[in-house]
């Protein structure tokens, strides 16, 4: 987390990016993932982003949780400490590359589970609605310091906007 990170416009190239990557990962994953979805900025259209690809993969049997996280660990993935958001939910995230800038980030998650929910809800909404397009934004302006420690910072901030945008999405229901 204490290297510089940048932000980037919208690449068209994130979504072959992301095709990509989903067919690596069904196919090394033996049969374990159900779906996987891209999420984060990078895949919303005219955004502005971290260069990093975000998936979202869903998993039917959870017991099997380590050993799909080792089979997309040897696609060149890094299997990190999950973030506080995850709301204690048994799940796995992996970047890559392994050292360096990550490029990718895969999130497994319980198929149809609260995060696999929640994470499909929030770039929905990015992807429809301009207002709250132009709100993350702002957040994202106001806390980003290019090539600085500041990155916690940036990450906590945005966490709290996914997180009342999560609320305000489930009580619309």
């Amino acid at each position: 987390m204490s290297q510089p990170f940048r932000l980037m416009a919208f690449n068209p190239q994130w979504m072959q990016e992301f095709e990509q990557t989903k067919s690596s990962i069904l196919q090394a994953t033996d049969g374990w993932l159900s779906d996987v979805q891209h999420i984060g900025s990078t895949s919303v259209p005219d955004s502005v982003a971290r260069p990093v690809v975000d998936v979202v993969a869903g998993i039917s049997d959870l017991q099997g949780l380590n050993d799909c996280c080792l089979l997309i660990e040897g696609l060149n993935f890094l299997r990190i400490e999950t973030p506080d958001w995850c709301e204690q939910e048994l799940c796995g995230l992996l970047i890559k590359p392994r050292h360096g800038e990550a490029t990718h980030s895969v999130l497994v998650v319980r198929h149809n589970g609260a995060l696999w929910q929640k994470s499909l809800a929030i770039r929905d909404r990015l992807r429809s609605n301009a207002d709250e397009w132009q709100t993350l934004l702002q957040i994202k302006l106001e806390h980003f310091q290019p090539g600085c420690s500041a990155r916690q910072q940036y990450e906590n901030a945005k966490a709290e906007y996914f997180e009342d945008l999560a609320d305000r999405i489930s009580s619309e229901r």
